[in-house]
């Protein structure tokens, strides 16, 4: 009977550090920082392009610039949130991902979006800056 608690309680300590292993290798190569802003929706199109254009090495696609502003477009609902996607860029010549998840505010007839970019954290503290020029031209 104590043999076979050990060898569980071993068992359990193996799996156990394990998924923690697992976990804190995942959380530093996919930390999810996030970058957010409320924008009105003629400003996203111009703010997506000149991310990809003028920051990353290179940015979202034509396409998948039109897709995000097609799902926008269909998003009708008051505090609507959906996620655009995860998207593959490069910055500083080294591969990253962008997820990105937009939330819509309509109020008589007026649509705004509050876009949330995740990434690392030394791409989040740009997308950020570029985020603060848009705030302060508002």
């Amino acid at each position: 009977m104590l043999k076979r608690f050990i060898i569980s309680l071993i068992l359990l300590l193996m799996i156990g550090g394990s998924v923690e292993l697992f976990a804190k290798d995942y959380n530093k190569h996919y930390a999810q920082f996030a970058a957010g802003l409320n924008m009105d929706i003629d400003q996203l199109e111009p703010f997506l392009k000149r991310v990809s254009t003028s920051i990353l090495d290179s940015g979202l696609s034509v396409q998948e610039i039109k897709q995000i502003l097609s799902k926008v477009q269909k998003m009708n609902q008051n505090n609507e949130t959906k996620k655009m996607g995860t998207f593959e860029v490069v910055y500083h010549e080294k591969p990253a991902k962008i997820k990105m998840v937009i939330e819509v505010h309509v109020e008589d007839g007026n649509k705004e979006v509050v876009i949330y970019m995740f990434s690392t954290q030394e791409l989040v503290d740009v997308l950020d800056k570029e985020l603060l020029k848009i705030e302060e031209a508002i």
